[in-house]
């Protein structure tokens, strides 16, 4: 039984938003210019990134056997799918169409944070490397949901481009895995590893900066729509949440997954779901909103969600 409460819990999940306040600020000074995320944004997911998933995933013991890596890949991919599609069918209750919002409302409710705001809290709560790297597991579900079911609602399901799922950090935390699964991780030297922790310590820091600057350029860009700005929170931090929390409870799954999903369950949407929105098609205004909305929102809920969740499960 966890006996992390409420405000233990606070206490992890505020300096994530305040970096992002961090970020939002050096944007607007002019200290974080525009021209430099493309390039520190490719140095996190193409360097520092891989780096840290190969520190927490290669020797891991809670990620040494395929079939609980099996289990929480498709927990992730599943969860994701069925927030997308929930949303999908609710949608139209506040005037969303297609053409208008409608499906990329639902992406960007169905698809949360998975990464940079989730790695934080799930490595300040359960230092441990077990828990993190089980996290590493689900993303991998998780991305699959994306570049299928979540750019295929945008783009047809037979265009959605799979291909993209094969990322490098995808690819990482499969070869990563391959080491353990094959026994290789035991000979990776202990001065590879002490490499990895170094660069990958640097990976979540520098992302969630970038995604308070990104979150700061968008900010009043666009016409508050309400019916969108109300209702996105509401799906994505109230509703959605209740299918994490109950897979958390009831499947017959390590507490570390317990822990991940419940994690999960309490994140606000992706800052990615706006770059989909622009590029396959989808309403850009829409996904703008609903990340303001549930970041903004998430500041309050997402400690309540976690403790709630974590004394549930038992976890």
């Amino acid at each position: 039984m966890s006996n992390l409460d409420y405000l233990s819990i606070l206490s992890v999940a505020v300096p994530v938003y305040l970096t992002m306040a961090a970020g939002a600020m050096a944007r607007r000074t002019g200290l974080l210019k525009p021209e430099a995320d493309t390039s520190l944004m490719k140095l996190s997911v193409m360097l520092l990134t891989p780096a840290l998933i190969i520190e927490r995933v290669v020797g891991n013991p809670s990620v040494m056997e395929p079939m609980p890596v099996v289990i929480a890949a498709g927990l992730g991919f599943t969860l994701v799918v069925l927030g997308i599609a929930f949303t999908y069918f609710v949608a139209p209750l506040i005037g969303l169409k297609r053409g208008e919002g409608r499906r990329t409302f639902s992406v960007a409710c169905g698809l949360q944070n998975y990464g940079f705001v989730a790695i934080p809290i799930v490595t300040a709560l359960f230092p441990d490397k077990g828990t993190l790297g089980v996290l590493f597991t689900f993303t991998l579900g998780v991305e699959i949901a994306c570049w299928t079911a979540g750019v295929g609602m945008l783009t047809g399901f037979d265009k959605a481009p799979w291909r993209l799922a094969l990322n490098v950090p995808v690819i990482t935390i499969l070869t990563s895995l391959m080491l353990n699964f094959t026994g290789l991780h035991a000979h990776v030297p202990q001065l590879a590893h002490n490499t990895f922790t170094m660069l990958g310590a640097c990976a979540v820091p520098l992302a969630v900066l970038l995604i308070g600057a990104s979150i700061a350029d968008l900010w009043g860009q666009e016409a508050m729509r309400w019916n969108v700005a109300l209702l996105s929170p509401v799906l994505r931090l109230g509703i959605i949440p209740l299918a994490f929390l109950a897979a958390a409870c009831w499947l017959p799954v390590s507490t570390e997954l317990k822990r991940v999903i419940i994690v999960q369950g309490a994140m606000p949407s992706a800052v990615f779901n706006i770059m989909i929105a622009k590029l396959y098609g989808g309403h850009a205004p829409t996904a703008v909103q609903v990340v303001i909305a549930t970041t903004v929102v998430s500041c309050f809920t997402t400690p309540l969600v976690i403790a709630w969740g974590l004394k549930l499960a038992g976890a």
